[in-house]
């Protein structure tokens, strides 16, 4: 292989995790390069983006919610600031109770004072959602757009680094030396690796053993005549506002998908139940029924959900210095950012990883 390009880190997989591996590499000024074969159904294009502090049936607060939105925050303000994209939005996001006892629950455990703000809402202030119980509003909250994200992270990358759209065999490309690893192809040699490729991972060797539970995901975009307040709204689903009459509605959430028939009919039967799922939600969001609303589009891929909701990161058992980045499910718009700082501060300082992340525990807590 003549005089390949040096880079520092080699990322492979050009969602949102690997564009969170991409950008903290640019602000630390390592030479990266991005490896992605641009597929048009992954997860990452499909995703909504939302960064929701108060989640789930419980009302829970998201999982170490503070840490995760302040790199976010700050990893994505540098990547609009150098791309000269805006793409990170953030505004208070609404949920509706869907019962009294909801409501109740709301109001047991978030009234006091917290690092999240809420404002209770009376049915009355939410006319035209189906909304008896009322609601409340959260913040901080946000939405990444995530096909501008995406966009604007090859855009910088194939200037300031590297950037391939290329579909790697890596069993045989990805070759390990006792500097770093050499993909022949394309010309490349990197001091580390990250793979960051969602349920494909499974499709090489160096990270199948990884436990990963995919999810499949439907969501719709719908036009829609209905006045509607200007935040994302949740409840059984979410909607989000694109402006000028456009909604997404979302998401449908199967599990155990892998593995099973792709068969045309099957497809067809599967898109046509989340359809009807998510118009349902539509309507059941309103005091009255909406007869303007239109689909536009229909997404679905599936996402990469780890065993127990906690994304999967580290190193590989015999190579130190390729790392992976998966697991995120639906939180990977709040939570690339700090995990690709963790894997960085691995790699550059040997820092460890944080157990509860590591993507090997639910093997290692076995053997403990």
């Amino acid at each position: 292989m003549g005089n390949p390009t040096q880079l520092d880190l080699l990322v492979i997989g050009g969602g949102i995790g690997g564009c969170a591996m991409t950008w903290v590499a640019l602000q630390r000024g390592l030479r990266v390069g991005l490896v992605d074969k641009e597929n048009e159904s992954t997860s990452s294009k499909v995703a909504a983006g939302l960064v929701t502090p108060i989640t789930g049936a419980r009302l829970a607060p998201s999982w170490r919610f503070a840490s995760f939105f302040g790199d976010a925050i700050r990893l994505y303000e540098y990547a609009e600031s150098v791309s000269g994209i805006r793409f990170f939005h953030q505004s208070p996001a609404l949920r509706i109770f869907s019962s009294e006892a909801e409501a109740e629950l709301f109001r047991s455990k978030w009234l006091s004072p917290s690092e999240i703000a809420v404002q209770l809402l009376a049915s009355e202030e939410l006319q035209g959602y189906k909304a008896p119980w009322g609601g409340f509003l959260m913040t901080p909250a946000a939405r990444l757009s995530t096909c501008e994200y995406l966009e604007a992270t090859r855009l910088v990358a194939s200037k300031e680094g590297f950037l391939a759209r290329a579909e790697m065999q890596l069993d045989q490309e990805l070759i390990p030396g006792p500097d770093g690893f050499s993909i022949e192809r394309l010309g490349v040699h990197a001091r580390w690796v990250c793979l960051a490729q969602g349920v494909e991972a499974w499709s090489n060797k160096w990270y199948r053993s990884m436990v990963l539970h995919p999810a499949r995901g439907d969501i719709l975009e719908v036009t829609s005549t209905r006045a509607l307040r200007d935040e994302v709204a949740h409840r059984d689903g979410w909607i989000v506002p694109l402006g000028q009459e456009h909604y997404l509605i979302g998401a449908t959430y199967l599990r155990g998908c892998m593995g099973q028939s792709e068969a045309q009919d099957t497809e067809l039967a599967e898109k046509r139940s989340s359809r009807e799922e998510l118009l349902r939600r539509w309507q059941d969001f309103f005091d009255s029924e909406d007869n303007s609303v239109e689909v536009v589009s229909h997404r679905r891929a599936t996402r990469p959900a780890s065993f127990d909701r906690h994304p999967l990161i580290g190193p590989h058992p015999e190579h130190p210095n390729l790392v992976c980045l998966n697991g995120l499910g639906s939180k990977g718009a709040l939570m690339a950012p700090k995990l690709a700082m963790d894997l960085l501060d691995y790699l550059s300082e040997g820092k460890p990883i944080d157990p509860r992340l590591r993507w090997d525990r639910r093997t290692n807590a076995t053997m403990d």
